[in-house]
């Protein structure tokens, strides 16, 4: 999964090619590599990929600093998710 969203973001919302590579643990938003845009063509993205819907009340900077926490968040919804089938 962190390979996947790292391969992502790095393609698709990282542009200033200096930021590269990317890790898992590197700031999303101090980097600027995430703006209101970026973060819902990220959810967008997370949705399709992944099955998890991305509530409006989750889009908050904690879910979504670095990649790691990004995994951490679609990890515990997967799981609230199909607890509640």
């Amino acid at each position: 999964m962190e390979t996947v969203i790292n391969e992502y973001i790095s393609r698709e919302l990282v542009s200033k090619p200096e930021l590269l590579p990317l890790e898992n643990d590197s700031s999303l938003l101090e980097s600027g590599i995430l703006d209101s845009i970026a973060v819902l063509k990220l959810v967008f993205f997370l949705e399709e990929q992944f099955g998890v819907a991305v509530a409006a009340e989750d889009l908050v900077p904690e879910n979504f600093e670095t990649v790691n926490t990004i995994c951490a968040y679609l990890h515990a919804e997967q799981h609230a998710q199909q607890a509640r089938k």
